[in-house]
């Protein structure tokens, strides 16, 4: 379960079947579209959104994400680096802005995945239903001319 969590949220994919993007451009760094999401699985038909407001809870995920990689930051500086508090907070300041957009994405990906599930089934159902150039497909075009 934890492989196809990691794998849904690094690989920007549907936490269903892992066919389609969430989010319509894989690059978090497109800051016009970076934000943008598909609002249902193309392959799966699963809603990305299930209700006004369902990805609040995705701020929760991104603060503990935050909060994680600033207690990082201070053990490194703390015990190795020993910088200037002005260096390390320009470094932290930085790298918090630099962070944001993937930031953004990983933690809706997450919460998704908290109410979401992989299910095999929906990938071989809905592969045999949707291949248009399948022979089975075309022998059933040219019965009906």
């Amino acid at each position: 379960m934890l492989k196809d969590v990691l794998y849904s949220t690094l690989a920007n994919k549907c936490p269903q079947c892992h066919q389609s993007n969430v989010f319509i451009t894989n690059n978090p760094y497109n800051l016009k579209r970076f934000d943008k999401m598909n609002v249902t699985c193309d392959c799966c038909g699963v809603k990305f959104e299930k209700e006004p407001g369902f990805y609040q809870g995705a701020m929760y995920v991104s603060y503990a994400l935050m909060v994680g990689w600033f207690v990082i930051t201070w053990v490194f500086d703390t015990y190795i680096t020993q910088a200037e508090i002005k260096y390390y907070l320009a470094f932290l300041i930085t790298t918090t802005i630099l962070f944001m957009p993937p930031t953004f994405r990983i933690s809706r990906l997450l919460w998704i995945n908290f109410f979401i599930h992989y299910d095999k089934s929906k990938i071989k159902k809905e592969q045999k239903a949707t291949v248009p150039n399948s022979p089975a497909h075309h022998h059933s075009d040219m019965a009906n001319t």
